[in-house]
Order: structure tokens, then C-alpha cells, then sequence
């Protein structure tokens, strides 16, 4: 499985900030972007986040490529 790539992760994050001017929230920017890239949000597996979670979860967490 492969995660998003850090350059990835910044232009999501960017389609995050663009969903909220536009009216919406984050996370839908977000999430269109990750998928439209292949991702997907998995639930079944372990907490992806750098971390592993002792900060609390990540936008970015378990979104990964099969």
C-alpha cells in the first residue's frame, strides 16, 4: 500500500482550504482530491499517521493507494 506522497498531501491540503472558500468544508476538497489520485480512505487498517496516532489522527490517515 502507498501513501500519499508529502507533495500530494500539500495540494489536498490545498483543495481542503479551496473547498472552505467555496463554501463547503475541508475535508470534502480533501477527500475529492486524495480519490480523483487513486486513494482511498481504509478503514481496516492500522492508523497510517507518522506518529502512529499519539497526537491524534491526521487528515491523511489510512488514505492509501492498494
Amino acid at each position: 500500500m502507498t501513501r500519499p506522497t508529502h507533495e500530494e498531501l500539500r495540494d489536498a491540503f490545498q483543495a481542503g482550504f479551496d473547498s472552505i472558500d467555496e463554501g463547503e468544508g475541508f475535508y470534502p476538497g480533501f477527500h475529492s482530491f486524495l480519490e480523483y489520485h487513486g486513494y482511498s480512505l481504509r478503514e481496516d487498517i492500522p492508523c497510517t499517521c507518522m506518529d502512529r496516532g499519539a497526537h491524534g489522527h491526521q487528515p491523511e490517515c489510512r488514505w492509501v493507494r492498494a
